[in-house]
């Protein structure tokens, strides 16, 4: 399988549709990133990632959507300015890292494994431009995610941004 990841928006608002942000959450994405996970991890939100021979990653909204949104924004931006990257999917039980390595109008995504787990293959190629487009739209529908469940999280930027589609 090809490197893909997707997130699947919740079907219903009804879990947090009343909530407020807690006094005790900073206003710092990665703060607001892990409650947002949290929340959504409350609903039938579903988050992918396959590659590298592996149909679907073994993987949850509430950590490792967390740890994956956590490096998004960095990641986006090294890709648009065809910088090399790297994704660190440290959670326990995945404990991989991704490296983008630029190579003009081409990404290769060389995937290192820190469990028994062996990617086969190690190394995928992937067109720039459908990488940028497959993690905006992660981006996007994150954010959406969080507006439909009724999130004040979704007033935050970058979220209000990218409910846009500006990701």
């Amino acid at each position: 399988m090809r490197f893909r990841c997707t997130l699947e928006r919740p079907s219903s608002s009804s879990p947090t549709s009343e909530m407020s942000i807690s006094s005790d959450v900073d206003d710092d994405y990665e703060s607001l990133v892990m409650t947002a996970c949290g929340l959504l991890a409350d609903t039938d939100c579903r988050f992918h990632i396959q590659g590298f021979d592996s149909v679907e990653w073994p993987v949850d909204v509430a950590y490792d959507l967390s740890v994956f949104m956590e490096q998004l924004p960095d990641l986006l931006a090294r890709i648009r300015l065809r910088s090399n990257a790297e994704l660190d999917m440290y959670s326990q039980g995945i404990e991989r890292t991704l490296k983008f390595i630029a190579k003009a109008d081409l990404v290769e995504i060389h995937c290192l494994s820190r469990t028994d787990w062996v990617p086969n293959p190690s190394v995928e190629i992937m067109n720039k431009k459908y990488l940028e487009e497959m993690l905006s739209r992660l981006a996007v529908d994150f954010a959406i995610s969080l507006a439909a469940i009724g999130s004040p999280i979704a007033r935050f930027q970058p979220f209000s941004s990218w409910v846009s589609g500006s990701a």
